[in-house]
């Protein structure tokens, strides 16, 4: 059986664990507090981030890009998966758009002052820096919105992992309450189709102790 050390408000690990549940592969958990990693854990990933897949042999696959293409190997259905070199370089683009654009300007910054801060640092987030991530987050639905103009998933009218490594990546800002797609109607319908996968389901038990889900965020509309 496959392991996946993870932690429920780490973007990647959720990536991870929807692609595993789309596959119906069969995986326990294992949470790690990534900022105070445990030495056991660091035997696997001296770096220490997550989320590693440890698999039938023992092996371990760490960071996320390295799990999708373990997963892609094994061939199980569903094929979330492209093939066209066109699409597959829009895929990386946008994949690149959320590991580092994304991650930079809105997801770290939220983060920080929304979790971390209460439960690493015990101090008062700052609330000028929330605003500008806030105000990011809105740039980017806006963009993504655009992107879904004429189809019902980013790159075609059938999930791909791309689908899943955005909803990923909302659902933790749907978590904290932070989520506002009312005046971008393509967006908002494209999570809703993903939120409402069987897939999603164990991503919407998630509760970190002392931090719990917004109150909208297992109701599949906001």
């Amino acid at each position: 059986m496959f392991i996946l050390y993870h932690y429920y408000l780490c973007s990647s690990s959720r990536y991870i664990r929807l692609i595993l549940e789309e596959h119906k592969i069969t995986y326990d958990t294992q949470l790690e507090n990534y900022w105070k990693p445990q030495k056991d854990f660091l035997k696997l990933n001296p770096a220490g981030h997550l989320p590693v897949l440890v698999n039938e042999e023992n092996f371990s696959i760490i960071g996320s890009n390295a799990c999708v293409e373990y997963i892609k190997d094994l061939e199980i259905r569903p094929n979330l998966f492209v093939d066209n070199y066109k699409e597959k370089a829009e895929i990386n683009r946008l994949v690149h758009w959320f590991d580092v654009i994304f991650k930079k300007e809105v997801f770290d910054p939220i983060m920080y002052e929304k979790v971390y801060s209460r439960i690493i640092d015990n101090i008062t987030p700052n609330s000028e820096n929330i605003r500008a991530a806030l105000q990011n987050l809105d740039f980017h639905v806006q963009y993504f919105n655009f992107l879904l103009n004429s189809q019902n998933y980013f790159i075609k009218d059938k999930l791909t992992y791309l689908d899943l490594l955005a909803a990923a990546n909302f659902s933790v800002l749907d978590y904290l309450g932070l989520l506002n797609f009312k005046s971008y109607k393509n967006i908002k319908e494209w999570y809703l189709k993903v939120k409402s996968r069987p897939s999603f389901r164990t991503l919407l038990k998630d509760q970190v102790v002392g931090l719990y889900p917004h109150e909208n965020f297992k109701n599949m509309d906001f």
